[in-house]
């Protein structure tokens, strides 16, 4: 199998095996989700990439990634290895399910939920969204990664546009609010796509728009610098 490297600033990342390989949801929800504190979980990592933007953010936080896919936690393992911050980083063959509060406290819990990655589509309905039962359902995620949290801990996702209501809605249920939230778009006047989101018990409810390319699919300079200490290009 032909070896897939994608290079960022300060770190690389093998991705031929993983389910989840490096995309361009999982750059931004890395670099949008707030990273301070001592204890981050990345849940379903796949090639580890969330988590290692994570290392690079936040010195001094110890960073536990999982997933069900063992090839994944394999290639993530590696590519924790080979990073700057291998001391800090840890994965494991797990359900995010699994995790208990012995696992815990997480000052951060982020995710690029498989069922999301495609997210990009704009036309997901909410029923659908209902009926996925995979361990980072939107409901799973924020019922089980709740009671994980640390007092002021915050749950960061990335989703279609087209799920805001739902997870406003799970995320009630369990008595989180929105903290943050993010619409992106890939050009002016094109309709925004995806939407981030961060969760907590504060319930701040900060609004923001990320459009990501000019003309000539230029990069914003807001889009710049958010991703700037990571892509390369930027």
């Amino acid at each position: 199998m032909k070896e897939r490297l994608f290079r960022f600033k300060q770190f690389s990342v093998s991705h031929a095996r993983s389910a989840m390989p490096v995309g361009v949801d999982g750059v931004l929800v890395g670099a949008w989700a707030t990273c301070a504190g001592e204890r981050i979980l990345d849940a379903g990592t796949g090639c580890g990439m969330i988590a290692l933007m994570m290392a690079q953010r936040n010195a001094g936080a110890r960073i536990l990634a999982v997933d069900t896919h063992l090839p994944s936690v394999e290639e993530a393992s590696s590519n924790f290895s080979l990073s700057p911050w291998s001391d800090r980083l840890r994965v494991e063959a797990r359900s995010f399910l699994d995790l208990t509060d012995e696992d815990g406290p997480f000052d951060v819990i982020v995710s690029n939920p498989p069922f999301f990655d495609a997210g990009a589509d704009n036309s997901v309905s909410a029923r659908a969204m209902a009926r996925h039962v995979g361990d980072l359902s939107p409901r799973n995620l924020l019922i089980h990664g709740a009671p994980l949290l640390s007092r002021g801990g915050v749950i960061s996702v990335i989703a279609p546009a087209s799920a805001e209501d739902i997870l406003l809605e799970e995320s009630a249920s369990v008595g989180l609010m929105p903290e943050r939230r993010c619409l992106v778009r890939d050009h002016d006047g094109s309709p925004w796509k995806r939407i981030l989101m961060e969760f907590g018990r504060e319930g701040r409810d900060l609004r923001e728009h990320l459009t990501m390319f000019g003309d000539g699919q230029v990069p914003t300079c807001r889009y710049r610098e958010l991703c700037g200490q990571f892509y390369l290009k930027f």
